[in-house]
């Protein structure tokens, strides 16, 4: 949900005086990406799945249960935590109205403003 024009200058403001009172923490936090801890998790999730896949085939040579559900909790771990970072990489948390979501949606918006004018004109 999009912030109001209110909360947006208090917003500003809080940044304003965080540059002011402490600006080079306020530089280490602006550097730093937010989504550097989502793409490590993708690759986390995806090592963890290779993993499982590994530990299946050790499965299947050997015919031993444990061995089984070790690689199928394996790989659904991985598979969890792709899946969580891919959704968190694409919301766009750049700021309101940056993300591929947010861009989809408006576009779809605007289509759907031009059909329900054109219906309006006929």
């Amino acid at each position: 949900m999009p912030l109001s024009d209110h909360e947006q200058k208090i917003l500003e403001e809080i940044e304003k005086s965080l540059y002011q009172e402490d600006p080079k923490f306020a530089r280490d936090v602006k550097r730093r990406s937010p989504q550097m801890g989502e793409r490590r998790r993708v690759k986390l999730g995806a090592v963890l799945f290779f993993i499982g896949f590994g530990i299946l085939i050790g499965f299947f040579i050997t015919s031993n249960i444990i061995i089984g559900v070790v690689a199928f909790g394996t790989m659904v771990a991985g598979i969890v935590l792709v899946a969580g970072s891919i959704t968190g990489l694409t919301l766009g948390r750049g700021g309101p109205g940056t993300g591929p979501r947010d861009r989809l949606l408006k576009t779809f918006e605007q289509w759907e403003s031009r059909v329900r004018k054109r219906d309006k004109g006929s």
